[in-house]
């Protein structure tokens, strides 16, 4: 059976909409969303909790592909200093990833994929609460997910956010 957490009173906002990464509310048609208007919070909501995690991963690879290939272009661009500790994140991420915060990711594959996806999980919803998705959770959308990372070359690192 599907997991999900939506609307469960006493849990991180996060996992309460399903979207462990708090992707912030557009109009983009991911699977599995709850439509826009029956969502009245500024962060995305889904069905189901594997579809949030989805999300996340497509939204990394997706920035990744475009040149955010630091943890501290992903980062600044995921959590802007103007609302949140956008340096204690990049820390935290990057010292869970093992690689410096500026040190170019050149190569992106499955298991470093779900690994970043963990660290800033882990982030967004509080480590206390990051084993909420679990291992198989990460698998289950990466299995959903469509993307095909074969050790994807990644481009040089940006010089500004885009």
């Amino acid at each position: 059976m599907a997991k999900s957490y939506l609307n469960q009173a006493g849990l991180p906002l996060g996992l309460r909409n399903n979207n462990p990464g708090n992707i912030v509310k557009t109009n983009i048609a991911w699977d599995g969303k709850i439509p826009v208007s029956q969502n009245p919070g500024a962060f995305e909501q889904f069905y189901e909790l594997r579809y949030g995690v989805r999300a996340l991963l497509k939204q990394l690879v997706t920035d990744m592909s475009r040149g955010l290939t630091t943890i501290s272009l992903i980062i600044n661009k995921y959590s802007p200093p103007h609302e949140n500790n956008t340096a204690g994140y990049i820390q935290t991420v990057s010292s869970a990833m093992g690689i410096g915060a500026n040190q170019a990711i050149t190569t992106l594959n499955k298991a470093f994929l779900l690994k970043l996806a963990k660290a800033i999980v882990s982030v967004e919803i509080g480590a206390n609460y990051a084993s909420y998705v679990t291992t198989q959770d990460y698998e289950d959308a990466f299995a959903i997910s469509g993307l095909n990372l074969a050790n994807i070359k990644l481009p040089a690192p940006k010089k500004k956010l885009i």
